[in-house]
């Protein structure tokens, strides 16, 4: 029995609105971050726009050459699943 393709949501105006936002970590301008483990996801497909996150750029390569995302985020005490959720929900009017 084959599951269901999970869609991704895609959408460049909710990209556009969290670049340029204060990074989580250290709080420069950041750029939008697809934070991984936040659903399942293809091989070589991105998590869907709905969980992106601020990040600069150094903070953004930090995290990527560390390798382990969810304990990068936990080293650094911050839960971006809950901040992607709580922003695409004000994005999209239902919070």
């Amino acid at each position: 029995m084959q599951r269901p393709k999970h869609k991704a949501i895609r959408n460049q105006a909710y990209l556009g609105s969290v670049r340029g936002e204060p990074c989580l970590i250290c709080h420069m301008t950041g750029e939008a971050h697809h934070v991984n483990f936040a659903e399942p996801r293809g091989i070589n497909l991105k998590v869907g726009d709905n969980w992106v996150v601020p990040l600069c750029h150094s903070c953004h390569m930090e995290l990527h050459h560390y390798g382990a995302e969810k304990t990068w985020w936990d080293m650094n005490g911050v839960d971006p699943i809950r901040w992607a959720k709580e922003n695409w929900e004000k994005f999209n009017g239902t919070k």
